[in-house]
């Protein structure tokens, strides 16, 4: 039962890493506003929510 847990709270921040990027990189260049300051912001909370769902996310068990 905590192993789906932990799957589907690890989607959920890949869906957030994906969204985050999305949204960063689709805004700025829209709005015309494209700086490196928020081009780092962006990165970071997109490695910081990858990094999140990768650890979060359960590893296959071996079946024997």
């Amino acid at each position: 039962m905590i192993r789906e847990r932990r799957k589907v709270v690890g989607g959920i921040f890949a869906d957030a890493a994906k969204y985050t990027l999305t949204a960063g990189v689709i805004g700025s260049i829209l709005s015309g506003k494209y700086t490196v300051l928020s081009s780092i912001v962006v990165a970071i909370f997109f490695v910081s929510f990858a990094l999140l769902a990768y650890f979060i996310t359960p590893k296959d068990q071996k079946e024997d």
